[in-house]
């Protein structure tokens, strides 16, 4: 059914689809990047679609960005609309706030008004983090909504950042906030797309369904191959040691291959404090906001990481024809039947992936192409919602 077909059988409703975020730009996370292409997205494909975010007042855009950015939401809309523009994201759709506060303790954002009382009347909804928008319960339950469905997609491992110190009372205290966040996908969706198998959705009792949900800009596939004479390995991502950045630093010294490093974070001064006393070869770049061009010189992307749930800049490596060399765990599953996917099982594998990484030239990647395509990803989402 095209995007003109859904219009003119939903009269009753002023929108077709309302896509809702827990986080907007200029905060770089997961939410914050795909709400913007999926609103983009079901737009370009006819749909009439609306784009809610949560509005930071002065105190919280400070908690956050060190400094007030926006003194008005029309302000915010308006660097959001040349940030698309400039990632090369369809024009954005219709794009309304609704409240929310900064919490430096969890490092999050907590909506704490309705959004769907911000938000217009529409036939479906595609919710990015459902239990963490309904953390605060100022949300009105999928009970009494007058819409046919809500999508939930789920893109965060709260459970493994938990667990991260392995202490008893951090993993209770986990189980306690995974009961909580099922009860609440239960209470506010119709159904459940988590991004990998890397969330655990046992003992769920809800309809989940496991297909590819995000994708990769365009911009990455635009990225010229590789050539004979690069050799470069690089990491990118949130500077914190979460991100097992301090794998790559002591692989780098360890067997002697130079690794750039961008990305910024609260752990960076740790990092290359570490990186000094080692004399590894490593080189910290500072962020990339054009990431598809800062790549270009690389063979090889390393992403140690195991506290994704599906890593957004391997699948970009992917798409831009790189190798990638990644551990074995859940969130990387989706990769491994792609080419040029090098995966290790424990510390000892690094440096054989690492060398047969750049010791070959990447092959076509074509399919990585197709399967990260944001036109597939919003396509195969809208075919979820009308079925």
């Amino acid at each position: 059914m095209t995007g003109a077909e859904v219009s003119s059988q939903s009269q009753e409703y002023d929108y077709d689809i309302t896509v809702l975020s827990t986080a907007a730009l200029p905060w770089r996370t997961g939410p914050s990047m795909f709400c913007v292409w999926h609103a983009g997205g079901f737009a370009r494909l006819g749909h009439k679609t609306a784009l809610g975010l949560p509005w930071l007042d002065r105190t919280s855009q400070i908690r956050l960005w060190g400094e007030e950015r926006f003194k008005t939401p029309q302000e915010q809309e308006d660097w959001i609309r040349q940030e698309a523009l400039h990632m090369g994201v369809p024009p954005l759709p219709d794009i309304f706030f609704f409240r929310g506060v900064f919490s430096k303790t969890t490092f999050s954002i907590f909506v704490t008004s309705d959004p769907y009382k911000a938000a217009p009347k529409s036939r479906y909804y595609v919710v990015e983090e459902p239990e963490h928008m309904a953390w605060i319960p100022c949300i009105t339950p999928r009970r009494k909504l007058e819409t046919e469905k809500i999508l939930g997609i789920v893109m965060t491992n709260f459970g493994f950042y938990i667990r991260k110190p392995k202490r008893p009372d951090r993993a209770a205290f986990a189980a306690i906030v995974e009961w909580r966040h099922k009860k609440l996908m239960r209470k506010y969706s119709d159904v459940i797309a988590p991004l990998s198998p890397a969330i655990d959705l046992e003992g769920l009792n809800h309809p989940v369904i496991r297909q590819q949900v995000t994708g990769v800009l365009d911009s990455f596939k635009s990225v010229p191959a590789v050539l004979p004479t690069q050799h470069g390995v690089y990491f990118m991502g949130r500077l914190v040691w979460d991100k097992a950045v301090d794998v790559v630093i002591d692989c780098a010294h360890q067997l002697d291959v130079p690794i750039d490093i961008f990305g910024e974070g609260p752990d960076q001064k740790a990092m290359e404090d570490r990186a000094h006393v080692l004399k590894a070869p490593v080189t910290f770049k500072g962020p990339s906001y054009s990431p598809w061009l800062d790549i270009e010189p690389y063979r090889v992307f390393f992403n140690p990481s195991l506290s994704e749930v599906l890593c957004t800049t391997t699948a970009e490596a992917l798409v831009a024809g790189r190798h990638v060399v990644i551990p074995d765990c859940p969130a990387n599953t989706p990769f491994y039947d792609l080419p040029n996917v090098h995966v290790y099982q424990n510390d000892s594998g690094i440096e054989h992936a690492l060398k047969t990484a750049l010791a070959t030239l990447p092959e076509d990647p074509h399919k990585a192409r197709q399967r990260f395509d944001w036109a597939n990803v919003c396509k195969s989402i809208v075919d979820v919602l009308q079925a």
